[in-house]
């Protein structure tokens, strides 16, 4: 299994730039692709599970990105956003009725609260007129989607993810929360299950061979063996 952290707009419908919300010299596109990249990294770095990241260069309408996401065959996709409107704090949708989808976007919302120090407001869900889910990221989808609003881009809270470094520690927060959805992996602990093996000669001579094999033996090495091709 693999799963994809996906940057929202960057590409319009007629193929144009779509900057989403923009507030003075901040466009959404142009901050979530940052965060999502910081994300990435460090889920790619950390956790043995492997993670893509989608629409960074902003090349992806849409519904391309929705055709990529069931094409791939992840089990876990992450749309990243700035909210806009004049709030503040984090939030993340997740499918209606999705016990999944809710436990992801509860822990990605909090984990971004407490890394940034804004306000939590939650895991939450929103339909359109006819009762279906009203983001298309979420609604058309296969696998368990989410999508991050991670800070409003129009009050004080873009000052907190304006720069490389809340960037990053927002992205990182976005990608711890989704591993321990996921009880995924670290590496580190799957390096510790790893065995490893010390040659200590080769020979032309059986005779030299077994002779070197008793010696370990003798001194203590009880799983000391001879090879041969």
């Amino acid at each position: 299994m693999s799963i994809c952290f996906i940057v929202g707009h960057g590409k319009s419908k007629n193929g144009g730039y779509d900057s989403g919300a923009v507030c003075k010299d901040y466009h959404e596109f142009r901050i979530a692709k940052e965060i999502a990249r910081y994300a990435q990294i460090y889920y790619n770095s950390t956790y043995t599970e492997k993670c893509e990241l989608m629409n960074y260069e902003g090349d992806k309408y849409l519904t391309e990105r929705i055709s990529a996401v069931n094409n791939a065959g992840y089990d876990f996709v992450a749309e990243f956003h700035l909210n806009a409107g004049g709030g503040t704090g984090t939030e993340c949708y997740h499918h209606i009725g999705g016990a999944e989808g809710e436990k992801y976007a509860a822990k990605i919302s909090a984990a971004i609260s407490e890394t940034l120090g804004i306000k939590n407001r939650g895991a939450k869900t929103k339909t359109g007129s006819e009762g279906r889910d009203y983001f298309a990221i979420i609604r058309e989808t296969k696998p368990t989607a989410v999508l991050i609003e991670t800070a409003f881009i129009d009050t004080a809270d873009v000052e907190l993810i304006n720069t490389p470094d809340g960037q990053k520690k927002c992205g990182e927060a976005i990608a711890k929360a989704v591993a321990k959805v996921r009880n995924a992996q670290l590496k580190a602990a799957a390096e510790n299950e790893k065995i490893y093996r010390v040659q200590v000669g080769a020979f032309k001579n059986y005779d030299n061979a077994l002779a070197l094999l008793d010696k370990l033996k003798f001194i203590g090495f009880k799983d000391a063996f001879i090879k041969w091709e």
